[in-house]
């Protein structure tokens, strides 16, 4: 039987799910989200897990004290440092870090900064063997914060805003420290007693990143999606914006686009003067690179070398600094530079001085140098969160000094970041860290100041911005074209929400099991049921080394799903239908990619071996235990998957291997040995297929001799009811109607296939040919060869 071998361009990979990227462009469409605090339950009461002595760290010595005294009462070891008090090292296993909770913000204090070197420092004493940590929640790092038990998100005010630091910092760390289990945990008060209470109850469930106590109630939050409100403010020549650090980047955009489009002067700052006379400012981009490359060649010792990297780095901001204004003015725009280091008091008040009363200030002065925390000092991290902190700081307190600043300010518009909110990259908890701490500060700002303050959270602008390392970053989130980004911007501050906003697109393929915990409240986003699909036959993680191995178990139920209620049964038992545990060895496997999450396409399964004992169910549940270990071979990627039943006993085996690129469809048009007399039975006595769930297909014989059937068109919800069933990567009427087949003149006891090879579109074939013995088969959709299963047999071993 000859199959056509049309392959439709552009098809995306099969697996890992990479939601369409491309190499060319990481553009996708962004959402608008918001978060509110939403009642939940209380986590179930659980043994809090031996892994070792705690550490309490805070900057308030008697509060730090007294939870360490209620922890040590429920029979935990604890040591405490805080503001004098530094312990000996010790083999800590969690860290309660209580920062500055209990102390009231006010701008200009400077106690956090102690505070956060002390949290840094203890981080830095236990991350060698945290990131050496192979089990899942082997470890743990627990954020204390105090902004009215809702995190920050209701309209209570909010004593200490800066809890919002050590917040991003966990959610930051997760990114480096895969197996850490991190919380941060928001009360309504600051007391030993109820913090301890509170901490001792989610120390046995690491359910979400956050959650908050408010009187009796628990809270997290949950992301919907909105649209941006109505304009309600104008802009326009009399205008005046100030915008911090907006002398290039993302700020320079939002200059240009509101010197041209509204005819706004606007104002941009940077930390130094700006020069005119250096030479290397008059060479084009190509005589710059070879200034470059020369300055590089001559530095003599690897001192030299960093020397001269960071003189060229600051070189080229300069550059594009000068470029910038210099454009702005050719074209006649109204944008003026200032130097000021916002993070400098006295260089912001002598600003105001010269600038007068802005009418919209954007606060975007930021620094973001990666490198993990293991090989950043102290105060290499306070200095990045100082920027962003002490900035907001100095920049309110000018208008709060000046009634005539305060009554012409429209808006007050915070620059932040998804590092802050959902976590970075690696190497970014200080950026996480400042970008999240602005949020909780503006929400400050509005309540106890009533000023027009709004945080807008951004992915990563195309090629834009503060971007060391772009090739990495867009695997961790989509960016957004910077036409958008304006647009999106400007609508944000003529809306004059005083809220946080955060725009996001598609999620990358940077994740590890943990961070899935961020996602689960989200609503309206487009990969939760990718993400979802992910977390289904994920389970319980026990053990996870990225680019290495994972091991989870993941419990199915007798009648718990349509395709679990009997829809294929052993001795007339329910049992998980094989292409369901193939779909699950196929998503275990992805979490184990190779390094760097480069573009792969999951091209093939070999050697296939299930054991159908295994599989039976029971209504209580039945656990299987996955077991993934990936390695680089000749032929590409590999990742062989063990999975064990309930008592230990192997129920099944595979090799996947990915590729750069799917299979040729030649590589799957096969020709069958001549059909026998009549169609293959179907099943045999031991194992049943009820065709409710995963439908059957009625076979006729080919004209050449082969065995052929259209496939219904089945859909993920007809094997799950759940609100975002897991799509099956392969077709399972196909892989069902196979192994019916082959069963038929089986004992049933062994499903073995030497070799399944998919392309994009195997998802859902619509077409199934088959040789006359049930060994060989042929998927198509659309006439296009998508899937090929060689070898396939039921046997009694």
């Amino acid at each position: 039987m000859t199959v056509a071998t049309v392959s439709p361009p552009g098809a995306p990979a099969l697996r890992p799910h990479l939601v369409s990227f491309t190499t060319e462009s990481f553009v996708r469409p962004v959402e608008r989200f918001v978060w509110t605090p939403v009642p939940a339950a209380r986590p179930v009461t659980a043994r809090v897990a031996d892994v070792g002595p705690l550490l309490v760290v805070g900057d308030d010595v008697a509060l730090a004290e007294g939870v360490a005294a209620r922890l040590r009462a429920r029979g935990l070891a604890v040591d405490v440092a805080a503001r004098g008090v530094e312990p000996a090292p010790a083999a800590w296993g969690g860290i309660v870090d209580l920062n500055v909770a209990g102390a009231r913000y006010s701008p200009g204090d400077g106690d956090w900064r102690s505070a956060l070197d002390r949290s840094v420092r203890m981080l830095a004493h236990r991350y060698p063997d945290w990131a050496a940590q192979p089990l899942a929640n082997g470890c743990w790092y627990l954020v204390v914060t105090v902004m009215g038990g809702k995190m920050g998100y209701d309209d209570v005010p909010i004593e200490q805003p800066l809890g919002g630091i050590w917040a991003g910092l966990a959610k930051g760390l997760v990114r480096e420290l895969p197996n850490l289990a991190i919380k941060v945990v928001d009360l309504d008060r600051p007391e030993a007693v109820r913090i301890a209470d509170v901490v001792h109850a989610e120390l046995g469930s690491w359910d979400q990143f956050e959650v908050g106590y408010a009187g009796d109630e628990r809270y997290v939050l949950e992301a919907r999606r909105q649209d941006v409100p109505e304009p309600r403010l104008d802009l326009g020549v009399d205008d005046l914006v100030l915008i911090s650090g907006g002398a290039r980047g993302v700020g320079f955009a939002l200059a240009e686009h509101l010197a041209r489009e509204f005819g706004c002067h606007v104002v941009v700052t940077g930390r130094s003067a700006m020069s005119v006379e250096e030479p290397w400012l008059a060479l084009d981009d190509a005589a710059f690179e070879e200034y470059r490359r020369a300055e590089v060649a001559a530095a003599t010792s690897a001192t030299r070398l960093r020397e001269v990297r960071e003189v060229l780095r600051r070189q080229a901001e300069l550059r594009a600094v000068h470029h910038n204004v210099t454009a702005a003015r050719d074209a006649g725009l109204r944008i003026t530079y200032q130097a000021c280091d916002c993070a400098d008091e006295a260089q912001v008040e002598a600003l105001f001085d010269t600038v007068g009363a802005p009418t919209v200030i954007v606060h975007n002065a930021g620094i973001d140098l990666p490198k993990r925390l293991a090989e950043k000092r102290p105060e290499e991290v306070v200095d990045t969160v100082d920027v962003k902190v002490t900035g907001f700081a100095n920049l309110v307190n000018q208008v709060l000094a000046d009634d005539r600043r305060r009554a012409t300010l429209k808006m007050f518009c915070n620059v932040g970041s998804l590092a802050g909110r959902l976590g970075g990259m690696v190497g970014q908890i200080d950026y996480a860290a400042g970008n999240e701490a602005l949020a909780r500060l503006g929400f400050w700002a509005h309540r106890t100041h009533g000023l027009p303050a709004q945080t807008l959270c951004w992915p990563t602008w195309e090629r834009l911005g503060v971007i060391t390392n772009y090739d990495n970053a867009v695997r961790y989130v989509s960016t957004i074209a910077p036409d958008d980004g304006v647009r999106r911007w400007t609508d944000e501050m003529r809306a004059g929400t005083t809220s946080e906003v955060m725009f996001i697109g598609r999620i990358g393929v940077a994740l590890v099991p943990s961070m899935l915990r961020g996602f689960w409240r989200f609503t309206g986003h487009p990969d939760l049921p990718r993400l979802h699909s992910l977390a289904h036959f994920l389970g319980e993680v026990e053990l996870f080394e990225p680019f290495v191995q994972l091991r989870s178990a993941v419990t199915h139920r007798a009648g718990d799903q349509p395709c679990l209620a009997g829809e294929f049964t052993v001795d007339g038992v329910p049992a998980l239908p094989v292409s369901v545990l193939i779909e699950q060895m196929c998503s275990v496997a992805d979490w184990v990619a190779p390094p760097g999450w480069p573009r792969r396409h999951l091209v093939e399964l070999s050697d296939v071996s299930v054991q159908i004992d295994a599989l039976r169910l029971r209504q209580e549940g039945t656990r299987f235990v996955n077991h993934a270990v990936g390695a680089d071979t000749p032929n590409g990627w590999t990742v062989t998957v063990a999975v064990l039943g309930d008592g230990g006993e192997p129920a099944a085996t595979a090799t996947l291997r990915y590729a750069e690129d799917p299979p040729e469809p030649s590589a799957l048009a096969a020709t069958f040995p001549p059909a026998a007399d009549a169609p293959p039975r179907s099943g045999g006595p031991r194992l049943l297929w009820s065709g409710l769930a995963i439908s059957r297909p009625r076979w006729r014989v080919g004209h050449d001799g082969g065995y052929s059937a259209d496939l219904s068109a089945g859909t993920a919800a007809d094997l799950w009811t759940m609100p975002f069933p897991p799509t099956a990567a392969i077709c399972p009427t196909a892989l069902e109607a196979a192994v019916a087949t082959a069963a038929a003149a089986g004992t049933g006891r062994r499903v073995s296939v030497q070799r399944i090879v998919a392309r994009p579109g195997a998802q859902r074939v619509d077409r199934l040919l088959g040789s006359s013995d049930g060994r060989h088969w042929t998927g198509l959709a659309a006439d296009e060869p998508v899937l090929q299963l060689t070898g396939l047999c039921v046997t009694g071993g």
